[in-house]
Protein backbone atom coordinates (compact mmCIF):
# COMPACT_ATOMS: atom_id res chain seq x y z
CA UNK A 1 0.00 0.00 0.00
CA UNK A 2 1.85 3.20 -1.10
CA UNK A 3 1.33 5.60 2.07
CA UNK A 4 0.37 8.94 0.00
CA UNK A 5 -1.26 11.67 1.88
CA UNK A 6 -4.67 13.25 1.24
CA UNK A 7 -6.46 16.45 -0.51
CA UNK A 8 -6.85 18.88 1.90
CA UNK A 9 -9.73 21.44 1.22
CA UNK A 10 -11.49 23.98 3.07
CA UNK A 11 -15.04 25.16 2.51
CA UNK A 12 -16.11 28.44 0.44
CA UNK A 13 -16.44 31.30 2.96
CA UNK A 14 -19.54 32.91 2.39
CA UNK A 15 -21.18 35.73 4.11
CA UNK A 16 -24.03 33.86 5.96
CA UNK A 17 -22.65 33.32 9.92
CA UNK A 18 -24.02 29.89 10.14
CA UNK A 19 -22.23 28.80 7.13
CA UNK A 20 -19.55 30.32 7.96
CA UNK A 21 -19.21 28.40 11.39
CA UNK A 22 -20.00 24.96 9.49
CA UNK A 23 -16.56 26.06 8.06
CA UNK A 24 -14.77 26.02 10.59
CA UNK A 25 -16.28 22.70 12.18
CA UNK A 26 -15.33 21.28 9.76
CA UNK A 27 -11.79 22.36 9.11
CA UNK A 28 -11.29 21.47 12.70
CA UNK A 29 -12.79 17.91 11.90
CA UNK A 30 -10.46 17.84 8.71
CA UNK A 31 -7.06 18.55 10.76
CA UNK A 32 -8.18 15.95 13.02
CA UNK A 33 -8.74 13.34 9.91
CA UNK A 34 -5.60 14.28 8.65
CA UNK A 35 -3.76 13.74 12.15
CA UNK A 36 -5.03 10.29 12.07
CA UNK A 37 -4.24 9.53 8.45
CA UNK A 38 -0.78 10.32 9.10
CA UNK A 39 -0.65 7.97 12.29
CA UNK A 40 -1.95 5.44 10.40
CA UNK A 41 -5.63 5.35 11.95
CA UNK A 42 -7.26 5.32 8.50
CA UNK A 43 -10.79 4.53 10.15
CA UNK A 44 -10.85 6.74 12.74
CA UNK A 45 -9.55 9.05 9.51
CA UNK A 46 -12.55 8.10 7.63
CA UNK A 47 -14.91 8.52 10.32
CA UNK A 48 -13.42 12.13 10.96
CA UNK A 49 -14.03 13.01 6.77
CA UNK A 50 -16.90 12.04 6.96
CA UNK A 51 -18.01 14.40 10.27
CA UNK A 52 -15.67 17.18 7.79
CA UNK A 53 -18.34 16.34 5.08
CA UNK A 54 -21.54 16.27 7.27
CA UNK A 55 -20.30 20.24 8.14
CA UNK A 56 -19.48 21.14 5.03
CA UNK A 57 -21.35 24.22 4.06
CA UNK A 58 -21.31 23.63 0.32
CA UNK A 59 -21.07 20.33 -2.07
CA UNK A 60 -17.98 21.07 -3.87
CA UNK A 61 -16.12 20.29 -0.37
CA UNK A 62 -18.62 17.58 0.58
CA UNK A 63 -17.57 15.92 -2.09
CA UNK A 64 -13.99 16.27 -1.52
CA UNK A 65 -14.08 15.30 2.32
CA UNK A 66 -16.20 11.76 1.34
CA UNK A 67 -13.52 11.10 -1.29
CA UNK A 68 -10.69 11.46 1.20
CA UNK A 69 -13.09 9.01 3.65
CA UNK A 70 -12.98 6.50 0.62
CA UNK A 71 -8.96 6.75 0.39
CA UNK A 72 -8.78 5.97 4.31
CA UNK A 73 -11.47 3.09 4.20
CA UNK A 74 -9.39 2.12 0.85
CA UNK A 75 -5.96 1.93 3.25
CA UNK A 76 -7.51 0.56 6.01
CA UNK A 77 -8.62 -2.12 3.48
CA UNK A 78 -12.33 -1.85 3.56
CA UNK A 79 -12.97 -1.75 -0.16
CA UNK A 80 -16.79 -1.90 0.53
CA UNK A 81 -16.94 1.36 2.58
CA UNK A 82 -14.63 2.73 0.04
CA UNK A 83 -16.69 2.53 -2.62
CA UNK A 84 -19.92 3.67 -1.06
CA UNK A 85 -17.53 6.95 0.34
CA UNK A 86 -16.74 7.90 -3.26
CA UNK A 87 -20.11 7.03 -4.61
CA UNK A 88 -21.32 9.76 -2.00
CA UNK A 89 -18.33 12.11 -3.47
CA UNK A 90 -20.20 11.93 -6.97
CA UNK A 91 -23.45 12.45 -5.76
CA UNK A 92 -22.39 15.60 -3.63
CA UNK A 93 -20.25 16.77 -6.38
CA UNK A 94 -20.52 14.70 -9.94
CA UNK A 95 -18.27 16.97 -11.86
CA UNK A 96 -15.21 16.67 -9.02
CA UNK A 97 -11.70 16.34 -10.58
CA UNK A 98 -9.22 13.46 -8.88
CA UNK A 99 -5.46 14.52 -9.04
CA UNK A 100 -3.91 11.13 -10.02
CA UNK A 101 -0.86 11.98 -8.14
CA UNK A 102 -2.52 11.79 -4.25
CA UNK A 103 -3.51 8.66 -5.11
CA UNK A 104 -2.39 5.07 -5.66
CA UNK A 105 -3.59 3.07 -8.95
CA UNK A 106 -5.36 0.80 -7.55
CA UNK A 107 -7.80 3.23 -5.77
CA UNK A 108 -7.54 5.68 -8.66
CA UNK A 109 -9.42 2.59 -10.79
CA UNK A 110 -12.09 1.90 -7.71
CA UNK A 111 -12.54 5.72 -8.43
CA UNK A 112 -12.95 5.42 -11.93
CA UNK A 113 -15.30 2.20 -11.54
CA UNK A 114 -17.22 4.09 -9.40
CA UNK A 115 -17.42 7.31 -11.87
CA UNK A 116 -18.79 5.08 -14.08
CA UNK A 117 -21.68 3.55 -12.51
CA UNK A 118 -22.43 7.05 -11.46
CA UNK A 119 -22.71 8.50 -14.76
CA UNK A 120 -24.47 5.55 -15.78
CA UNK A 121 -27.54 5.51 -13.38
CA UNK A 122 -30.21 7.94 -13.19
CA UNK A 123 -30.26 9.07 -9.71
CA UNK A 124 -33.32 10.55 -9.00
CA UNK A 125 -34.07 13.65 -7.54
CA UNK A 126 -34.20 13.30 -3.11
CA UNK A 127 -37.72 13.81 -2.39
CA UNK A 128 -38.78 16.92 -0.86
CA UNK A 129 -37.67 17.00 3.06
CA UNK A 130 -40.50 16.65 5.55
CA UNK A 131 -39.01 19.10 8.39
CA UNK A 132 -41.34 18.11 11.07
CA UNK A 133 -40.68 14.27 10.23
CA UNK A 134 -36.98 14.80 10.47
CA UNK A 135 -37.18 16.91 13.83
CA UNK A 136 -39.14 14.10 15.46
CA UNK A 137 -36.31 11.59 14.06
CA UNK A 138 -33.71 13.24 15.23
CA UNK A 139 -35.09 14.02 18.64
CA UNK A 140 -35.29 10.23 19.02
CA UNK A 141 -31.35 9.63 17.90
CA UNK A 142 -30.55 12.56 20.01
CA UNK A 143 -32.45 10.59 22.89
CA UNK A 144 -30.69 7.00 21.68
CA UNK A 145 -27.07 9.26 22.34
CA UNK A 146 -26.35 9.27 18.27
CA UNK A 147 -25.84 13.11 18.26
CA UNK A 148 -23.44 12.66 15.29
CA UNK A 149 -26.16 11.76 13.04
CA UNK A 150 -28.23 14.59 14.07
CA UNK A 151 -25.72 16.73 12.99
CA UNK A 152 -25.18 15.55 9.42
CA UNK A 153 -28.86 15.22 8.93
CA UNK A 154 -29.79 18.81 9.99
CA UNK A 155 -26.31 20.32 8.51
CA UNK A 156 -27.28 18.08 4.63
CA UNK A 157 -30.43 20.34 4.45
CA UNK A 158 -30.15 23.16 1.98
CA UNK A 159 -29.26 26.45 3.53
CA UNK A 160 -32.12 28.19 4.64
CA UNK A 161 -34.57 25.15 5.39
CA UNK A 162 -34.00 24.86 9.07
CA UNK A 163 -36.43 26.87 11.55
CA UNK A 164 -35.55 28.03 14.90
CA UNK A 165 -36.57 24.98 16.33
CA UNK A 166 -34.40 22.65 14.09
CA UNK A 167 -31.49 25.05 15.08
CA UNK A 168 -32.12 24.35 18.91
CA UNK A 169 -31.95 20.70 17.83
CA UNK A 170 -28.65 21.15 16.44
CA UNK A 171 -26.98 22.86 19.25
CA UNK A 172 -28.07 20.61 21.46
CA UNK A 173 -26.80 17.71 18.94
CA UNK A 174 -23.36 20.06 19.17
CA UNK A 175 -23.79 20.70 22.91
CA UNK A 176 -23.18 16.51 23.06
CA UNK A 177 -20.86 15.95 20.62
CA UNK A 178 -18.19 18.45 22.85
CA UNK A 179 -18.49 21.50 20.36
CA UNK A 180 -19.83 24.59 22.46
CA UNK A 181 -19.08 26.90 19.81
CA UNK A 182 -21.04 25.00 17.10
CA UNK A 183 -23.73 24.92 19.59
CA UNK A 184 -23.65 28.47 20.16
CA UNK A 185 -23.36 29.94 17.05
CA UNK A 186 -26.76 27.28 16.31
CA UNK A 187 -28.73 29.06 19.11
CA UNK A 188 -27.60 32.70 18.00
CA UNK A 189 -28.96 31.48 14.37
CA UNK A 190 -32.28 29.88 16.46
CA UNK A 191 -32.62 33.33 18.12
CA UNK A 192 -31.96 35.19 14.50
CA UNK A 193 -34.40 33.03 12.48
CA UNK A 194 -37.15 33.40 15.42
CA UNK A 195 -37.31 36.76 15.34
CA UNK A 196 -37.44 37.25 11.42
CA UNK A 197 -40.03 34.76 11.20
CA UNK A 198 -43.92 35.94 10.35
CA UNK A 199 -46.88 35.93 13.01
CA UNK A 200 -48.54 32.34 13.71
CA UNK A 201 -51.73 33.98 12.25
CA UNK A 202 -50.42 35.98 9.31
CA UNK A 203 -48.50 33.00 8.57
CA UNK A 204 -52.01 30.82 8.47
CA UNK A 205 -53.58 33.18 6.40
CA UNK A 206 -54.68 32.09 2.94
CA UNK A 207 -52.06 33.28 0.11
CA UNK A 208 -53.23 35.94 -2.63
CA UNK A 209 -52.00 35.32 -5.64
CA UNK A 210 -49.76 38.44 -6.09
CA UNK A 211 -50.46 40.82 -9.28
CA UNK A 212 -48.36 40.56 -12.45
CA UNK A 213 -44.83 42.44 -11.90
CA UNK A 214 -43.93 44.05 -15.70
CA UNK A 215 -41.13 42.39 -15.60
CA UNK A 216 -40.19 39.40 -13.55
CA UNK A 217 -37.45 39.38 -10.60
CA UNK A 218 -34.12 37.32 -11.72
CA UNK A 219 -33.19 34.36 -9.61
CA UNK A 220 -30.38 35.04 -7.84
CA UNK A 221 -26.99 33.85 -10.27
CA UNK A 222 -23.76 32.97 -9.34
CA UNK A 223 -20.63 35.86 -9.55
CA UNK A 224 -20.03 36.60 -12.94
CA UNK A 225 -15.88 35.31 -14.39
CA UNK A 226 -14.87 38.69 -13.59
CA UNK A 227 -16.16 38.71 -10.63
CA UNK A 228 -14.94 35.12 -9.48
CA UNK A 229 -11.88 36.05 -11.12
CA UNK A 230 -11.58 39.02 -8.80
CA UNK A 231 -12.55 36.84 -5.85
CA UNK A 232 -9.50 33.97 -6.24
CA UNK A 233 -6.61 37.22 -7.11
CA UNK A 234 -7.71 38.62 -3.85
CA UNK A 235 -8.27 34.99 -1.76
CA UNK A 236 -5.06 34.12 -3.03
CA UNK A 237 -3.22 37.64 -2.18
CA UNK A 238 -4.47 36.93 0.88
CA UNK A 239 -2.73 33.42 1.53
CA UNK A 240 0.10 34.66 -0.04
CA UNK A 241 0.70 37.35 2.90
CA UNK A 242 -0.64 34.45 5.60
CA UNK A 243 2.38 32.29 4.04
CA UNK A 244 4.85 35.15 4.09
CA UNK A 245 3.76 35.33 7.84
CA UNK A 246 4.51 31.81 8.17
CA UNK A 247 1.27 30.99 8.87
CA UNK A 248 1.20 27.79 5.68
CA UNK A 249 -2.66 26.23 7.35
CA UNK A 250 -4.10 29.54 6.53
CA UNK A 251 -2.68 30.00 3.49
CA UNK A 252 -3.43 26.53 2.58
CA UNK A 253 -7.15 26.93 3.52
CA UNK A 254 -7.12 30.10 1.09
CA UNK A 255 -6.09 27.94 -1.72
CA UNK A 256 -8.43 25.62 -1.38
CA UNK A 257 -10.95 28.43 -1.26
CA UNK A 258 -10.16 29.69 -4.25
CA UNK A 259 -9.48 26.23 -5.77
CA UNK A 260 -13.78 25.79 -4.62
CA UNK A 261 -14.25 29.21 -6.47
CA UNK A 262 -11.72 28.16 -9.79
CA UNK A 263 -11.22 24.83 -9.77
CA UNK A 264 -8.46 24.90 -12.87
CA UNK A 265 -6.58 27.65 -10.79
CA UNK A 266 -3.03 27.00 -11.22
CA UNK A 267 -2.01 29.80 -8.71
CA UNK A 268 -4.37 27.96 -6.44
CA UNK A 269 -2.75 24.86 -6.82
CA UNK A 270 0.94 26.54 -6.64
CA UNK A 271 0.16 28.30 -3.06
CA UNK A 272 -1.19 24.89 -2.04
CA UNK A 273 2.15 22.92 -2.79
CA UNK A 274 3.78 26.23 -1.38
CA UNK A 275 1.69 25.60 1.97
CA UNK A 276 3.11 22.26 2.27
CA UNK A 277 6.35 22.74 1.30
CA UNK A 278 6.13 25.06 3.98
CA UNK A 279 4.99 22.03 6.56
CA UNK A 280 7.40 19.63 5.59
CA UNK A 281 5.40 17.49 3.24
CA UNK A 282 7.31 16.93 0.11
CA UNK A 283 5.10 14.48 -1.49
CA UNK A 284 2.04 16.69 -1.46
CA UNK A 285 3.63 20.15 -2.41
CA UNK A 286 5.40 18.25 -6.13
CA UNK A 287 2.06 16.88 -6.36
CA UNK A 288 0.00 20.01 -6.19
CA UNK A 289 2.82 21.64 -7.97
CA UNK A 290 2.68 19.46 -10.87
CA UNK A 291 -0.71 19.92 -10.88
CA UNK A 292 -0.27 23.73 -11.46
CA UNK A 293 2.17 22.94 -14.01
CA UNK A 294 -0.75 20.54 -15.95
CA UNK A 295 -2.80 23.43 -15.64
CA UNK A 296 -0.60 26.23 -16.86
CA UNK A 297 3.08 24.96 -18.09
CA UNK A 298 3.92 28.66 -18.05
CA UNK A 299 3.47 29.38 -14.56
CA UNK A 300 6.74 30.73 -13.65
CA UNK A 301 6.68 30.96 -10.22
CA UNK A 302 5.25 27.25 -10.29
CA UNK A 303 8.86 26.55 -11.94
CA UNK A 304 10.78 27.79 -9.83
CA UNK A 305 9.07 26.07 -7.19
CA UNK A 306 10.00 22.84 -8.43
CA UNK A 307 13.16 23.80 -9.18
CA UNK A 308 14.30 24.48 -5.80
CA UNK A 309 12.58 21.57 -4.36
CA UNK A 310 14.01 19.06 -6.98
CA UNK A 311 17.38 21.25 -5.94
CA UNK A 312 16.85 20.48 -2.37
CA UNK A 313 16.47 16.63 -3.50
CA UNK A 314 19.95 17.19 -5.38
CA UNK A 315 18.18 16.11 -8.20
CA UNK A 316 20.34 18.59 -10.66
CA UNK A 317 18.66 17.37 -13.93
CA UNK A 318 15.08 17.98 -13.32
CA UNK A 319 16.23 21.60 -11.17
CA UNK A 320 18.14 22.81 -14.27
CA UNK A 321 15.35 21.88 -16.76
CA UNK A 322 12.54 23.84 -14.57
CA UNK A 323 14.83 26.50 -14.50
CA UNK A 324 15.52 26.49 -17.68
CA UNK A 325 12.39 26.88 -18.41
CA UNK A 326 11.21 29.63 -16.39
CA UNK A 327 14.33 31.87 -17.17
CA UNK A 328 12.79 31.17 -20.85
CA UNK A 329 9.50 33.03 -19.63
CA UNK A 330 11.91 35.71 -17.54
CA UNK A 331 15.34 36.07 -18.31
CA UNK A 332 16.23 37.92 -14.96
CA UNK A 333 16.41 34.66 -13.95
CA UNK A 334 19.41 33.86 -15.10
CA UNK A 335 20.58 35.41 -11.43
CA UNK A 336 19.07 32.18 -9.95
CA UNK A 337 21.59 30.08 -12.16
CA UNK A 338 24.34 31.93 -11.42
CA UNK A 339 24.04 31.92 -7.43
CA UNK A 340 23.25 28.41 -7.52
CA UNK A 341 26.76 27.97 -9.63
CA UNK A 342 28.50 30.18 -7.50
CA UNK A 343 27.35 27.86 -4.48
CA UNK A 344 28.15 24.37 -6.11
CA UNK A 345 31.62 25.95 -7.30
CA UNK A 346 32.19 26.66 -3.45
CA UNK A 347 31.18 23.07 -2.14
CA UNK A 348 33.89 21.89 -4.59
CA UNK A 349 31.09 19.98 -6.96
CA UNK A 350 32.67 21.50 -10.30
CA UNK A 351 30.72 19.00 -11.88
CA UNK A 352 27.68 20.64 -11.37
CA UNK A 353 29.12 24.21 -11.15
CA UNK A 354 29.62 23.50 -15.09
CA UNK A 355 26.33 22.35 -15.78
CA UNK A 356 24.59 25.33 -14.08
CA UNK A 357 26.45 27.77 -16.00
CA UNK A 358 26.67 26.35 -19.02
CA UNK A 359 22.73 26.93 -19.07
CA UNK A 360 23.20 30.31 -17.77
CA UNK A 361 25.69 30.78 -20.63
CA UNK A 362 22.94 29.71 -23.00
CA UNK A 363 20.03 31.53 -21.83
CA UNK A 364 21.99 34.69 -22.10
CA UNK A 365 24.70 34.67 -24.08
CA UNK A 366 24.86 38.93 -24.25
CA UNK A 367 26.10 39.21 -20.35
CA UNK A 368 29.76 39.24 -20.35
CA UNK A 369 29.66 38.46 -16.96
CA UNK A 370 27.79 35.36 -17.14
CA UNK A 371 30.53 34.32 -19.93
CA UNK A 372 33.58 34.91 -17.60
CA UNK A 373 32.48 32.95 -14.84
CA UNK A 374 31.55 30.04 -16.91
CA UNK A 375 34.85 30.22 -18.22
CA UNK A 376 36.62 30.37 -15.16
CA UNK A 377 34.73 27.05 -13.93
CA UNK A 378 35.37 25.08 -16.95
CA UNK A 379 39.30 26.33 -16.11
CA UNK A 380 38.89 25.28 -12.60
CA UNK A 381 37.26 22.12 -13.92
CA UNK A 382 40.05 21.26 -16.35
CA UNK A 383 37.60 21.39 -19.52
CA UNK A 384 40.39 24.37 -20.98
CA UNK A 385 39.42 23.39 -24.40
CA UNK A 386 35.60 24.17 -23.62
CA UNK A 387 36.83 27.41 -21.60
CA UNK A 388 38.15 29.03 -24.93
CA UNK A 389 34.71 29.86 -26.86
CA UNK A 390 32.69 31.60 -23.49
CA UNK A 391 35.83 33.56 -22.36
CA UNK A 392 36.42 34.84 -26.61
CA UNK A 393 32.86 35.54 -26.41
CA UNK A 394 33.46 37.34 -22.32
CA UNK A 395 36.44 39.42 -24.71
CA UNK A 396 34.37 40.57 -27.60
CA UNK A 397 31.19 41.42 -24.93
CA UNK A 398 33.26 43.30 -21.89
CA UNK A 399 36.85 44.32 -24.16
CA UNK A 400 37.88 47.28 -21.63
CA UNK A 401 37.84 44.80 -18.56
CA UNK A 402 41.23 43.28 -17.45
CA UNK A 403 40.29 40.41 -15.95
CA UNK A 404 38.56 38.91 -19.43
CA UNK A 405 41.74 39.33 -20.85
CA UNK A 406 43.87 37.79 -18.37
CA UNK A 407 41.14 34.74 -18.03
CA UNK A 408 41.88 34.50 -21.43
CA UNK A 409 45.26 34.54 -21.53
CA UNK A 410 45.52 31.84 -18.98
CA UNK A 411 43.78 29.50 -21.20
CA UNK A 412 46.05 30.34 -23.90
CA UNK A 413 48.88 29.63 -21.84
CA UNK A 414 47.90 26.08 -21.01
CA UNK A 415 47.04 25.47 -24.61
CA UNK A 416 50.69 26.28 -25.18
CA UNK A 417 49.35 29.34 -27.34
CA UNK A 418 52.09 31.59 -26.10
CA UNK A 419 52.10 34.61 -27.99
CA UNK A 420 48.44 34.86 -27.95
CA UNK A 421 48.73 34.83 -24.08
CA UNK A 422 51.18 37.60 -24.35
CA UNK A 423 49.04 39.64 -26.13
CA UNK A 424 45.92 39.26 -23.94
CA UNK A 425 48.41 39.89 -20.53
CA UNK A 426 49.36 43.05 -22.52
CA UNK A 427 46.10 44.21 -23.12
CA UNK A 428 45.30 44.11 -19.32
CA UNK A 429 47.81 45.78 -18.43
CA UNK A 430 47.41 48.26 -20.80
CA UNK A 431 43.74 48.95 -19.49
CA UNK A 432 45.06 48.57 -15.53
CA UNK A 433 48.99 48.54 -15.34
CA UNK A 434 48.98 47.77 -11.89
CA UNK A 435 46.79 44.09 -12.48
CA UNK A 436 48.32 42.00 -10.25
CA UNK A 437 47.21 39.04 -12.08
CA UNK A 438 48.16 40.56 -15.62
CA UNK A 439 51.44 40.99 -14.03
CA UNK A 440 52.15 37.47 -12.63
CA UNK A 441 50.84 36.00 -15.76
CA UNK A 442 53.04 38.40 -18.02
CA UNK A 443 56.01 37.92 -15.16
CA UNK A 444 55.72 33.89 -15.62
CA UNK A 445 55.88 33.64 -19.33
CA UNK A 446 58.82 36.03 -19.51
CA UNK A 447 60.63 34.35 -17.24
CA UNK A 448 59.42 31.09 -18.85
CA UNK A 449 60.95 32.45 -22.63
CA UNK A 450 64.22 32.83 -20.78
CA UNK A 451 63.61 36.90 -19.93
CA UNK A 452 64.25 37.20 -16.46
CA UNK A 453 65.38 40.92 -15.90
CA UNK A 454 62.50 41.96 -17.54
CA UNK A 455 60.35 39.36 -15.53
CA UNK A 456 62.19 40.48 -12.32
CA UNK A 457 60.65 43.96 -12.88
CA UNK A 458 57.10 42.65 -13.15
CA UNK A 459 57.15 40.37 -10.19
CA UNK A 460 58.64 43.34 -8.23
CA UNK A 461 55.45 45.83 -9.37
CA UNK A 462 53.44 43.06 -7.80
CA UNK A 463 55.73 42.99 -4.38
CA UNK A 464 55.21 46.97 -4.51
CA UNK A 465 51.93 46.89 -4.39
CA UNK A 466 51.16 43.69 -2.37
CA UNK A 467 54.18 42.85 -0.27
CA UNK A 468 52.77 39.24 0.86
CA UNK A 469 52.31 38.00 -2.57
CA UNK A 470 53.50 34.50 -2.44
CA UNK A 471 53.02 34.19 -5.82
CA UNK A 472 55.14 37.34 -6.50
CA UNK A 473 57.75 36.70 -4.08
CA UNK A 474 59.03 33.10 -5.63
CA UNK A 475 58.93 34.94 -9.59
CA UNK A 476 61.04 37.20 -8.35
CA UNK A 477 63.33 34.43 -6.42
CA UNK A 478 63.47 32.07 -9.83
CA UNK A 479 63.79 35.46 -11.64
CA UNK A 480 66.76 36.94 -9.51
CA UNK A 481 68.41 32.95 -9.72
CA UNK A 482 68.20 33.46 -13.48
CA UNK A 483 70.11 36.77 -13.48
CA UNK A 484 72.26 36.94 -10.19
CA UNK A 485 73.04 33.08 -9.05
CA UNK A 486 71.89 31.29 -5.95
CA UNK A 487 72.56 33.33 -3.42
CA UNK A 488 70.89 36.65 -4.87
CA UNK A 489 67.51 34.07 -4.82
CA UNK A 490 68.44 33.80 -1.04
CA UNK A 491 68.57 36.87 -0.57
CA UNK A 492 64.87 37.51 -1.82
CA UNK A 493 63.67 34.09 0.25
CA UNK A 494 64.40 35.45 3.33
CA UNK A 495 61.33 36.72 3.61
CA UNK A 496 59.86 33.35 3.56
CA UNK A 497 59.64 33.57 7.24
CA UNK A 498 57.23 36.96 7.18
CA UNK A 499 55.07 34.74 5.10
CA UNK A 500 55.24 31.50 6.87
CA UNK A 501 53.56 30.14 3.63
CA UNK A 502 54.46 26.74 2.33
CA UNK A 503 55.29 27.43 -1.39
CA UNK A 504 57.92 29.76 -0.40
CA UNK A 505 59.31 27.62 2.09
CA UNK A 506 59.45 24.92 -0.06
CA UNK A 507 61.04 27.54 -3.06
CA UNK A 508 63.50 28.34 -0.30
CA UNK A 509 64.57 24.89 0.81
CA UNK A 510 65.48 24.04 -3.19
CA UNK A 511 67.32 27.36 -3.29
CA UNK A 512 68.96 25.86 -0.39
CA UNK A 513 69.25 22.52 -1.63
CA UNK A 514 70.82 23.59 -5.02
CA UNK A 515 73.49 25.54 -2.58
CA UNK A 516 74.39 22.17 -0.87
CA UNK A 517 73.03 23.15 2.36
CA UNK A 518 71.11 20.00 2.83
CA UNK A 519 70.83 20.45 7.43
CA UNK A 520 68.83 23.90 6.01
CA UNK A 521 67.00 22.10 3.41
CA UNK A 522 65.68 19.57 5.35
CA UNK A 523 64.52 22.31 8.01
CA UNK A 524 63.40 23.92 5.28
CA UNK A 525 61.09 21.31 3.60
CA UNK A 526 59.78 20.46 6.92
CA UNK A 527 58.38 23.58 7.76
CA UNK A 528 56.92 23.61 4.29
CA UNK A 529 55.28 20.30 4.78
CA UNK A 530 54.00 21.32 8.23
CA UNK A 531 51.83 23.67 6.09
CA UNK A 532 50.85 21.08 3.19
CA UNK A 533 51.39 17.35 4.80
CA UNK A 534 49.44 16.13 1.62
CA UNK A 535 51.93 17.38 -0.57
CA UNK A 536 53.45 15.04 -2.48
CA UNK A 537 56.52 17.36 -3.89
CA UNK A 538 57.10 18.75 -0.66
CA UNK A 539 57.27 15.25 0.82
CA UNK A 540 59.54 14.20 -2.32
CA UNK A 541 62.32 17.09 -1.82
CA UNK A 542 62.32 16.67 2.22
CA UNK A 543 63.02 13.13 1.57
CA UNK A 544 65.73 13.76 -1.16
CA UNK A 545 67.25 16.62 1.09
CA UNK A 546 67.32 14.00 4.18
CA UNK A 547 68.79 11.45 2.35
CA UNK A 548 71.71 14.18 1.07
CA UNK A 549 72.13 15.14 4.43
CA UNK A 550 72.45 11.73 6.31
CA UNK A 551 75.11 10.65 3.08
CA UNK A 552 77.36 13.69 3.68
CA UNK A 553 77.52 13.00 7.65
CA UNK A 554 78.12 9.33 7.33
CA UNK A 555 81.11 10.48 4.47
CA UNK A 556 82.03 12.63 7.66
CA UNK A 557 81.62 15.82 5.33
CA UNK A 558 80.67 18.85 6.23
CA UNK A 559 78.05 20.92 4.74
CA UNK A 560 79.55 23.19 1.88
CA UNK A 561 79.10 26.87 3.39
CA UNK A 562 78.90 29.72 0.44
Amino acid sequence: MRGLAFLLAAGLAIASSGVVAAQGASDSLEREARSAFRGGRFRDAAAKFQDAAASAPDPGRRGKMEMQAAWSHFNDRSPKLSREAARRAFVADPSMEIVPEFFSPDFLRLVDEVRAAARSTQIPPPPPVDLAELKRVCEEKLRDGRAAEVVYDLTNLPPGRLDSEGLVLLARAYDVSGRPADAAEARMQAGAVARTAPPAAEAAAPVRPAPPLATPTPAPSAPSAPDRSAAVAEILSGGRSALQRGDAFLAQSAANRALELESNSSEAYRLLGDSYAARGEKALAEANWKQSLKLNERNEGTLLSLSDFQLGERNWSAAIDYLDRATALNPANVGRFVSIGRKARAAGDLFHAIQVFASAARAAPEDGAVQTEYGAVLVQGGRIDQAVDPLMQAAALLPSLPAVRTNLAGVFLRKGLRPEADREYREALRLEPTNPAALLGLGTLLLEAGRAREAATLFEKVLQADPRSTSGLVGLARARKATDGLAAAAAVLEQAAKLDDGDVWNEAGAVAFERRHFTEAVTLFDRALAKKPASPAYRANQERAVAAADFLSAAGVETPRD
